[in-house]
């Protein structure tokens, strides 16, 4: 273990004595490792040519082996954790740019008052999908992943967008073509909520055009509580903010809807963390009563049980 170890810091760094530096060890006896590691072998695992070195085809070889070995013993590690259940470590998520943000935070209030050992790492990119494959996070949330042979994406739940306002119309739907015609507060077209809006208002032939727009969804709700305009949010968002003092409408023609994913990779062992963590987003989705389908939802348990 210990050659391996030096030689993935040496095919890292492709320079002996920088890894030996990083290793804390001399460089004669990283070489040293190296010759003995390749004696083993029967085969030269690096070029050398002059002071650079490369890896040879066979170094390619021994270097995705030695970084399976290296994520089976983190994933030992992990599983022994999880079955003496020791409430420490880390989590990490990864989660789309936006809402889905703030949905993921929230929740990690009530997990970090439940496990306060536990570190979460929350990753907010375009990328969710990588960062999973590449056990970059635990796990991804977001509302569209590609259908991948090493992805597991299940079906969180569906969900619909609200118009928000700081007075009763005494209606309870209203029609998205004639709320544009209203002012509107509405997140940066970065947002995957104003993506669906802005997608939509194409559709119709209609353009956006919001009298404020701000990524804080603290500030598009003071705004509309103050009168400023009314705005589009999603159901998640209202549920999960101080909105009594708000009105909602329903919206038609269209009906604007989208759906929450949640994806891992496949045959990676779950952790402690991240199995808590999920359990608690299910039974937050179960008590706010969103649409689930339920076939998908019993599947996530039954693999992270």
């Amino acid at each position: 273990m210990r050659h391996l170890e030096y030689f993935l810091m040496v095919s890292k760094e492709l320079h002996f004595t920088k890894a030996a530096e990083k290793l804390g060890i001399s460089q004669p006896t990283l070489s040293h490792q190296i010759k003995m590691l390749e004696q083993d072998v029967g085969y030269a695992l690096f070029n050398r040519i002059g002071k650079k070195i490369e890896l040879t085809k066979v170094g390619e070889i021994v270097q995705q082996e030695a970084l399976n070995i290296q994520n089976s013993l983190q994933s030992i590690s992990s599983q022994i954790r999880a079955l003496t259940k020791v409430e420490i470590g880390e989590l990490k998520i990864a989660v789309l740019p936006g809402e889905i943000t703030d949905l993921v935070s929230t929740l990690c209030i009530k997990f970090n008052q439940l496990y306060p050992n536990i570190k979460v790492f929350v990753q907010s990119t375009d990328q969710v999908e990588k960062a999973v494959l590449e056990n970059q996070a635990d796990f991804g949330i977001g509302f569209e992943f590609n259908r991948d042979d090493m992805l597991m994406v299940t079906k969180l739940y569906d969900e619909e967008f609200y118009l928000i306002s700081n007075q009763s119309t005494g209606e309870q739907k209203a029609s998205f073509s004639d709320v544009l015609d209203s002012p509107l507060i509405l997140f940066p077209n970065i947002h995957q909520c104003r993506k669906i809006l802005d997608k939509t208002s194409h559709e119709v032939g209609r353009q956006l055009e919001p009298i404020v727009e701000t990524s804080s969804i603290e500030s598009i709700l003071k705004l509309v509580r103050n009168g400023v305009g009314s705005s589009f949010v999603s159901r998640t968002l209202y549920e999960f903010y101080d909105t009594e003092d708000l009105f909602f409408q329903h919206i038609e023609k269209p009906t604007l809807t989208r759906s929450v994913y949640l994806v891992m990779k496949k045959n990676r062992f779950i952790n402690y963390a991240a199995r808590k963590y999920i359990e608690l987003l299910l039974c937050e989705i179960e008590r706010l009563r969103f649409h689930t389908e339920e076939d998908e939802i019993a599947s996530l348990k039954s693999s992270i049980l």
